[in-house]
């Protein structure tokens, strides 16, 4: 009885470690307070001619009870820093794809700055890509875009 009690507690641990390391899944309007998800619904859509790069418009408000979460986030992926060997280690995730290259950047609190252990080949920037690791919030300032929160990136996959 003893060593199927032990088993049972044993199972049953497992099943808590493992629901405990499944990163949680994001959605990007989770990243924003809702006040500003409503203002962000009703703003109007942006025409650009041409190839420019539009100031980016948007708050830093973040959901502070997301910093140190396991995550998961779908997104486009924009290579910020990049060796001689086509080999990236930092990127930003987007939301859309375009974002911070001829559009509007979406505000500071809808895009993520990835930062990798291990640098991994250029993806292909018109494909989305599932990221997982831990995200924090953090501000990060740069040519390309302003960032809300970072990720320590951990896996990088094909969204499909």
């Amino acid at each position: 009885m003893r060593v199927l009690l032990l088993s049972l507690l044993l199972l049953t641990s497992c099943g808590v470690l493992a629901a405990e390391s499944t990163p949680r899944e994001l959605d990007w309007l989770e990243l924003m307070p809702k006040d500003e998800v409503d203002a962000l619904m009703e703003a109007p859509t942006v025409a650009h001619d041409g190839m420019f790069k539009a100031e980016q418009t948007g708050s830093f408000e973040v959901i502070k009870e997301l910093d140190g979460s396991q995550v998961r986030i779908a997104g486009y992926i924009v290579p910020v820093e990049v060796d001689s060997d086509n080999q990236m280690s930092e990127f930003f995730i987007v939301p859309y794809f375009g974002a911070c290259i001829h559009v509007p950047p979406p505000p500071p609190n809808q895009i993520i700055l990835a930062r990798l252990a291990k640098p991994i080949p250029v993806t292909e920037i018109y494909d989305a890509y599932w990221i997982e690791g831990t995200l924090n919030v953090e501000t990060i300032k740069n040519d390309i875009a302003a960032s809300a929160y970072t990720l320590s990136a951990r896996k990088v996959t094909l969204w499909e």
